[in-house]
């Protein structure tokens, strides 16, 4: 049986590259982030890899957090919906003008009838996942110990010593 791991709210910042102040605002607009764990392990893989998503449509596509509120819990439901591995070969597809979102596996012919955004998910996975293995250059420093040299007869004890 396989345990899920949670990540802290500052995991999950650290993860996607948004600022304290940024996700702040993120949790304003986007009802999935409100979460009253505080610093306690709370978000998912499929809450990082939706607020990676979010990430790419306001920095790269130029949307406004607020515009995403409404299709906030399809990105993330959808997210939590399948495992990072069978995510990896799909896209994302927002529907903007029906608030739709669902994925859809490359290579199975993307279908849309009105406009839409895409995201793959591949390198995005990739990325987050290349970010939560790097670990913290930050921390404790290994203890070096010097090399000792050790005396080729062994010690004896010394008996009779209070």
């Amino acid at each position: 049986m396989t345990v899920p791991v949670n990540y802290t709210p500052g995991q999950l910042r650290d993860a996607v590259g948004i600022s304290q102040e940024t996700y702040r605002h993120w949790k304003k607009a986007i009802a999935p982030l409100r979460r009253e764990a505080g610093h306690s392990p709370c978000f998912s893989a499929g809450d990082l890899l939706a607020t990676a998503i979010v990430k790419i449509l306001v920095s790269d596509y130029g949307m406004r957090v607020s515009a995403l509120s409404a299709l906030a819990d399809g990105v993330f439901g959808e997210c939590n919906s399948r495992s990072w591995p069978m995510l990896e070969r799909s896209m994302v597809v927002l529907n903007i003008v029906s608030e739709h979102v669902a994925i859809q596996t490359e290579g199975s012919g993307l279908i849309v009838d009105t406009p839409a955004m895409v995201v793959p998910l591949g390198k995005l996975i990739e990325s987050l996942r290349r970010t939560l293995l790097a670990g913290d250059d930050d921390g404790q420093e290994m203890l070096r110990f010097p090399p000792v040299a050790q005396p080729s007869a062994p010690l004896r004890r010394r008996t009779g010593l209070a």
